[in-house]
């Protein structure tokens, strides 16, 4: 079965999440919020950013993160990328 096509905006941000500490530490502690507060947390940023004409595909990879296979295949991307032992998958 073929892989599904990842966003430029996915892989940018992921990206991101990879290279900045601060962005990486947020990311992580969303990991402790209940399922539906997140979802409504990246929902609402993806609503803003769509607001303030942010970059779409960065935009629409935000949306995706309401998705919690999607957050849990990042969240599990930036941990190996970075070599996070503290992994919980």
């Amino acid at each position: 079965m073929p892989q599904p096509e990842v966003s430029e905006g996915m892989v940018d941000l992921t990206h991101a999440l990879v290279e900045a500490q601060h962005l990486r530490a947020w990311f992580y502690a969303l990991e402790r919020l209940p399922v539906s507060v997140r979802e409504t947390a990246f929902s609402e940023m993806a609503s803003q950013m769509r607001s303030a004409g942010e970059d779409a595909s960065l935009t629409e990879a935000v949306a995706s993160l309401t998705n919690p296979m999607i957050y849990q295949g990042v969240l599990q991307a930036v941990r190996e990328r970075v070599g996070d032992a503290t992994s919980r998958t």
